[in-house]
């Protein structure tokens, strides 16, 4: 799975959560303190789980080229393509305006149909006080919205609690049935040659109005069906894979 997010919200310390150990750099920091895109990597009985750090989105200390690096690097690293993209949201401080585009910059620059495989994920639990998760939301048509546009798919975590692993279990679970949903795929990456050059990219992407100009974009259904008989036809006592 691929977290995402802006500096600060939490996507390092929701990583090392989900691995069960501390893999990626935690900081208090006013930029981003994850400069590269990093994969860490945990077994359990019946999972191997791979997770993806990723630096924040809207770092302005990394120019444009920076950023579609890091991406590509992203890509690379979740071959051959990730479950999931985990949006990682902090709560109790101010929605911002690149938040509220933020499923249209996954879009962007992971491909039209990756909101299909996005799930919004909440931290920072203890600011609620109580108050249930789906009324917070409904406070903000701003993050209403957001929720709407990820098909209403979205978790809480409490990075700080000591009892977060049956939470994180419950988070795979949801994973997997977002999975289900999506036909049993993941979400396959292909490099688009050009991507590089972001202007010939936009041109590219507005004259043909077809394809969406992001790197990566969902496989083909037959090779993705093919993939997924070659898994089911392996040993009981393989491990599920997620990424």
């Amino acid at each position: 799975m691929v977290l995402l997010g802006k500096s600060g919200s939490g996507k390092s310390s929701t990583g090392n959560t989900i691995l069960g150990r501390e893999y990626f750099n935690e900081a208090v920091s006013p930029g981003s303190v994850t400069k590269s895109c990093e994969r860490g990597e945990s077994q359990t009985d019946d999972r191997i789980i791979s997770v993806i750090d990723t630096p924040g989105q809207f770092d302005t200390r990394m120019s444009e080229e920076q950023m579609k690096a890091e991406i590509e690097r992203c890509v690379y690293m979740s071959v051959p393509g990730p479950h999931a993209f985990l949006l990682v949201i902090r709560l109790g401080v101010r929605f911002t305006d690149e938040e509220k585009n933020t499923v249209q910059w996954i879009k962007e620059n992971f491909g039209e149909e990756a909101a299909r495989y996005t799930i919004i994920l909440f931290t920072h639990a203890d600011y609620l006080r109580g108050k249930p998760l789906a009324e917070y939301i409904t406070e903000s048509d701003d993050l209403q919205a957001l929720v709407t546009e990820c098909n209403n798919r979205y978790y809480l975590l409490n990075n700080e609690d000591m009892e977060s692993h049956s939470r994180v279990s419950e988070l795979m679970e949801k994973i997997e049935n977002m999975v289900r949903i999506n036909g049993g795929q993941h979400y396959t990456n292909e490099i688009i040659s050009n991507n590089s050059r972001s202007s010939s990219s936009k041109r590219s992407s507005s004259s043909s109005g077809k394809r969406s100009s992001g790197i990566c974009r969902k496989s083909n259904s037959r090779r993705s069906s093919s993939s997924s008989r070659r898994s089911s036809s392996s040993s009981s006592k393989s491990k599920i894979r997620i990424i």
